[in-house]
């Protein structure tokens, strides 16, 4: 791990434990074996249905039940109390984080249907209303804002047929909404059913002050009906809190589902959507028709790939909610042509006009890992960038004029508001190679994330401050801290000291010698909205052998995991963290022991995905502080993908 070790050294210690297990295994499989020769054990179970069903037509009708309850019934407790075996597909239980809102000065009073009463109640202190409670509840707790969608069911159901229907907008509606304006809260109608449903819901949504619609290409014709102006595009969104890559249980092991639901806001084009179904049926497709949508969300992360209803209108502007989900959980999709997600995924959705393109594509997306996952890595972007339930919180407010946050800092990494700029990260870089330097500039100059601050701490030599930030700008670093630590200094007293003259929301430490993307810290540091790690980084990573110029997967179980590691060269913290437990006063093993001390502290450590990070190993194993040698690396958790530059096949 560069100049130190100590991800590489625990990572040995770990392997020597997982040997020994392995080893227990074996013989806890032997002991299983000679007891279920005894006491008929599953297997035996299931050798007695086998021969049943041969001898008995009647048995062979139920023979697939039958083995289902005997493989999967006898599972053990701890098994069984975190699988779901409702949908016939064993999935991880996903459980809800609890909702603590963004903005929780800010109040809502919400008509949603269930998934976006879920999503939306992580942004800001929601006030789920009833129609026998609403007076009572705002009365106590008055609302800077009224938000209701075009739900046939809103809240649980308690407002259903008040929004559409004969006798809508129903009485308590309408008082409802008299009771806003009379007290100076605006009110926001989205509009997110079919066109051939708004009709629906029209008389309603002349009530409100704003009409928010999911199809832009709408706006004009709800002008017409409405007669007014105040119509804008709303499209729907994914929340960082449920729609994420953290990875469940055994993560990706089911190939095709279909992901649809009443409640995508467009019905399916069921001519196009029969030309995927069928050639997913080959794939092992599977349905979830009625499932509960925690069940949905843990089907997001147990699928290689979904295929998706698209909507039959044609609208350039309309996406359905699943590919916005889907993209930010990182699992591929698969649609027919579709203007609307073509203008807002690009290429990064794989579109397919029919059955004989669908197969092919469906074929790359299950059996090719790194097709699929660099597909899904650049849709997760374009929904972090832009489709967050927060973007759209700030553009409801916007529509209801509302003031949103005010320019300043933000601490949360995930969709900051569009007004304000992004977290600021503090780059620590001790070295004691000047012949580095220029490649560390270069480094983060290329970065995406701007909000950046490079602290460079010159470990044994001292190149004139001046001509560093010269440099520095030139390769596109704007913020250039430059310390100077003495050759007797450790490695842990250098990063300790660039700790202490760091001044953003998060610390990176980042070797001088690696390799890192463009997107390298963005896609980091957003981890942090989605998981409550306290450090982030990748313990799944790539090394290039320049000696042989063979380029190594290491750990690549490890993506989209908590874990006890991280590579040296990738930890993220959040600066406060990393004031308070200080690296210690060591020339080596300072990454270990500092990922101990989260541990220790009640903190979890977080490793993302594989990409973007590659940690370079010189010919000379002894110009590394650890000095293991090639064939000795290529024997521990490695596999070999090829040999020659790494740098293309990293960069996504």
């Amino acid at each position: 791990a560069g100049d130190d070790p100590a991800g590489d050294d625990r990572a040995g210690e770990i392997e020597g434990i997982e040997h020994e297990l392995a080893t227990l295994r074996t013989r806890l499989a032997a002991a299983e074996a000679q007891l279920a020769q005894r006491r008929r054990s599953r297997l035996g179970l299931v050798a007695r249905l086998l021969r049943a069903a041969i001898k008995d037509p009647i048995r062979r009708r139920t023979l697939r039940r039958d083995l289902a309850r005997a493989l999967l019934d006898r599972a053990g407790p701890a098994a069984a109390d975190r699988l779901d075996h409702s949908s016939g597909y064993p999935l991880p239980v996903f459980d809800l984080p609890e909702p603590v809102p963004a903005r929780p000065e800010l109040r809502a009073a919400v008509l949603l249907d269930p998934v976006a009463e879920l999503g939306w109640r992580y942004e800001w202190n929601q006030i789920s209303v009833t129609p026998d409670d609403w007076l009572a509840a705002l009365t106590a707790q008055p609302p800077h804002l009224l938000f209701a969608e075009s739900a046939w069911a809103a809240n649980g159901g308690g407002w259903t047929g008040h929004l559409a229907g004969p006798d809508a907008p129903s009485k308590p509606l309408r008082e409802l909404l008299d009771w806003c304006r009379g007290q100076g809260i605006p009110s926001v109608f989205w509009s997110t059913v079919p066109a051939a449903d708004e009709a629906a819901f029209i008389r309603t949504a002349r009530l409100f002050d704003h009409v928010c619609t999911v199809d832009g290409d709408r706006i004009a014709d709800y002008q017409a009906e409405l007669g007014h102006s105040r119509v804008s595009w709303l499209p729907f969104a994914a929340q960082p809190k449920l729609h994420n890559p953290v990875r469940r249980g055994p993560g990706r092991v089911y190939d095709v589902a279909f992901a649809g639901s009443a409640q995508s806001g467009a019905g399916p084009d069921q001519g196009g959507l029969d030309q995927l179904l069928q050639p997913a049926l080959k794939f092992g497709l599977h349905l979830y028709p009625d499932a509960p949508y925690p069940q949905l969300l843990a089907a997001y992360g147990s699928y290689k790939a979904f295929v998706v209803a698209n909507p039959s209108s044609g609208s350039k502007t309309f996406c359905p909610r699943e590919v916005f989900e889907l993209a930010a959980a990182q699992a591929a999709v698969l649609a027919t042509p579709a203007p609307g997600i073509t203008e807002l995924f690009g290429d990064d959705v794989e579109i397919v006009p029919t059955a004989e393109e669908a197969r092919p594509a469906l074929a790359a997306l299950t059996e090719q890992d790194d097709y699929r996952d660099r597909l899904a890595l650049r849709a997760h972007r374009r929904v972090f960038d832009d489709h967050l339930i927060r973007h759209r919180v700030t553009a409801v407010l916007t529509a209801a004029g509302l003031p949103g946050p005010q320019p300043g800092p933000q601490p949360d990494p995930v969709a900051p508001d569009p007004r304000a700029p992004d977290p600021t990260i503090s780059v620590v870089v001790p070295t004691n190679r000047p012949q580095q330097l220029d490649h560390v500039f270069g480094t983060l100059g290329r970065q995406s994330h701007r909000q950046v601050q490079l602290v460079l701490v010159q470990h044994g030599f001292a190149e004139p401050e001046a001509e560093l930030v010269a440099r520095a700008a030139t390769a596109g670093v704007a913020e250039l801290v430059v310390l100077t630590a003495p050759e007797s200094a450790t490695l842990g007293s250098c990063l300790n000291l660039g700790v202490g003259a760091a001044d953003g929301d998060y610390l990176a430490k980042l070797d001088d010698d690696n390799f890192y993307g463009r997107h390298y810290l963005r896609d980091l540091v957003r981890a942090f909205g989605y998981t409550d790690a306290a450090v982030v980084g990748k313990w799944a990573h790539l090394v290039h052998l320049e000696s042989s110029q063979a380029t190594l997967l290491r750990f690549g179980h490890a993506e989209h995991r908590y874990t006890d590691l991280v590579q040296g060269g990738t930890i993220m913290t959040r600066r406060d963290t990393a004031l308070r437990l200080p690296f210690e006063d060591l020339p080596r093993r300072v990454d270990t022991t500092f990922l101990d001390k989260i541990r220790a502290d009640g903190g979890s450590v977080y490793s993302t995905d594989r990409f973007n990070f590659v940690s370079i190993r010189r010919a000379d194993p002894s110009s590394h502080t650890w000095t293991i040698t090639e064939k000795q690396l290529l024997a521990r958790r490695s596999r070999l993908l090829f040999y020659g530059s790494p740098y293309e096949h990293a960069e996504v």
